[in-house]
């Protein structure tokens, strides 16, 4: 055991994170770009591992570093959510913590926590400058959509799909992972920076895992799913029903084999996480690899070493993997735990769980932690391209979309509406098609799909209940929804919140916005006032 140290209070530490992040520049008081003058692209593209992208988010002001926290009195879950309160789900800070008290032991990490969430990252992450513009009062969506574009022209140059660049296997001296390698006694996951998210929760977590699983028809999956830890060599296995890893797991089953070999990875490079929690790899034609969806987002090949106790190829530069059999014929509790809708979930009665029987990993290595329903999950521009594109194909009035994280469930789209009823057929393609849509929010171009405030004010100002509405009483829906009565199948609505034209019992003339309004009649007025009062407007409450 290690000597006890000091005890830092709740409130010392939130103190002390905050203002180092304002020495940092990490938050709200990072120096204003002028349109078009963004900085430079993150150096290091692409990035060979998590270290170097987390590297690159340091350097852009996007890490906040706290030396120790003690998670036995939740105060990193409750530093996150106070991140958020301030800064919103994206646009919050990756916080490092060095060491972490967990059943009155101090573990040392690094544990990482959001490092995904501020959206400049997803530019980062592409090689991309970050758009940073007025206004700089919410979360800077178009850093989003820069990445998201980029990913889209990528998609549309190979057919639809996403390009593939095969792995490359290196040996285990120059893969990272390997660096220690343990098995048998040797092996204690519990001496490692898991923690206990929330006290309702059933205990610690390793809730980022990349979760190896093989089929022989569709080959091998990578699945991001939440991993209880039991004790030093047991971990519960949570791949939903319906999800690839708990389909190939129960034809095993099927079959009459009695284990199935998994690897687990932690801590990956940013393209492997990002496509290991997204449904990157259905195509055009049948199932792609997913490390070589990983290498085409990357533009490079991504290097994979054999894992020591199966036959699976593992990000050589993973921080950790862990190895292990599942017994097919002896599922176990698990649960409850918070879901990433922001509710916690039910305990589970019968749920996969591993035998671990190999665990390698770097000298030091870095963790990740991920407070579900709190923080953003992996890269979103990705994974949403696809979609958006395919949206755009099927519906050519379509102008922007977007998947809000901050609120599962929820989908908006404008349009540049072209005759009556279209905003309804768009919300209605989406409702059927998208399987995470439960409310469909159509408006028109000027709203901003990103931003909740506009939406909610064109629901308000534009949509009609009656004439403007579709309800489905039953369809294939987000298994973790705690309002659904039964598990995978939930009702959805598909909302017109467009200008209502007279042809839809609209006015003759729909009236304009005040504001756009302003902005055609006194067109420098906000120039004028950027330019003498836009630091007072920034920093106001320092006055």
């Amino acid at each position: 055991m290690e000597p006890e140290t000091p005890f830092i209070s709740r409130r010392e530490l939130i103190n002390s994170a905050l203002a180092t992040a304002a020495v940092s520049s990490a938050l709200s008081s990072r120096p204003l770009h002028a349109k078009g003058s963004a900085p430079s692209p993150a150096a290091g593209w692409p990035f060979l591992s998590m270290r170097d992208y987390i590297a690159a988010l340091d350097k852009a002001g996007l890490v906040v570093r706290i030396p120790r926290v003690n998670q036995d009195e939740y105060e990193a879950a409750a530093l996150f959510y106070r991140m958020r309160d301030e800064h919103g789900m994206r646009g919050a800070p990756t916080l490092i913590f060095d060491e972490v008290r967990i059943d009155g032991k101090w573990i040392k990490g690094p544990l990482l926590v959001n490092e995904s969430g501020h959206l400049d990252a997803e530019c980062m992450a592409f090689g991309l400058a970050p758009v940073s513009e007025w206004p700089l009062t919410r979360a800077p969506y178009n850093s989003y959509r820069r990445a998201r574009d980029h990913v889209e022209k990528m998609l549309a140059e190979n057919g639809g799909d996403y390009p593939l660049i095969a792995p490359t296997e290196v040996s285990a001296a120059r893969a990272h992972c390997k660096e220690v390698i343990l098995r048998g006694d040797d092996i204690d996951l519990t001496r490692f920076a898991f923690i206990k998210c929330n006290p309702a929760d059933a205990g610690r977590y390793i809730n980022t895992s990349i979760v190896f699983t093989r089929d022989p028809t569709y080959g091998v999956n990578i699945g991001t799913y939440r991993c209880h830890l039991r004790g030093p060599r047991e971990i519960a296995l949570n791949s939903e029903p319906g999800q690839t890893g708990y389909r190939q797991l129960m034809a095993a089953r099927d079959r009459g084999e009695t284990t199935a070999r998994v690897s687990i990875a932690l801590t990956c490079d940013p393209y492997v996480w990002m496509v290991a929690g997204s449904k990157m790899a259905y195509s055009s034609k049948g199932f792609a690899d997913e490390l070589a969806i990983a290498g085409g987002l990357a533009g490079r090949s991504l290097e994979v070493v054999r894992s020591e106790t199966n036959d699976f190829m593992v990000p050589a530069h993973a921080e950790m993997i862990i190895e292990g059999e599942v017994p097919l014929d002896d599922l176990r509790p698990e649960g409850p735990y918070g879901e990433m809708v922001g509710y916690q979930g039910k305990r589970k009665e019968k749920v996969f769980w591993m035998r671990v029987t190999a665990v390698t990993h770097r000298r030091t290595p870095w963790l990740m932690n991920n407070f579900t329903g709190a923080q953003a999950g992996s890269l979103m521009a990705a994974s949403h391209a696809r979609s958006f594109l395919r949206l755009k194909q099927a519906q050519p009035t379509v102008v922007d979309y977007f998947d809000d994280t901050r609120a599962v469930g929820l989908t908006c789209v404008s349009i540049r509406k072209d005759k009556p009823g279209r905003g309804m057929e768009v919300a209605q393609h989406v409702a059927k098609a998208n399987y995470f849509s439960k409310i469909v929010v159509v408006v028109d171009a000027d709203v901003d799909v990103t931003n909740q405030e506009q939406v909610l004010a064109a629901m308000g100002a534009r949509w009609q209940p009656f004439g403007s509405t579709e309800v489905y009483e039953s369809q294939p829906a987000l298994p973790l929804d705690p309002s659904t009565e039964k598990m995978g199948r939930g009702s959805k609505i598909a909302l017109d919140a467009t200008r209502k034209w007279p042809a839809e019992n609209g006015p003759a003339v729909f009236p304009e916005m005040n504001r756009a309004l302003l902005e055609k009649g006194a067109p420098e007025a906000f120039a004028r006032v950027d330019r003498q009062w836009g630091e007072l407007v920034r920093n106001w409450r320092e006055k």
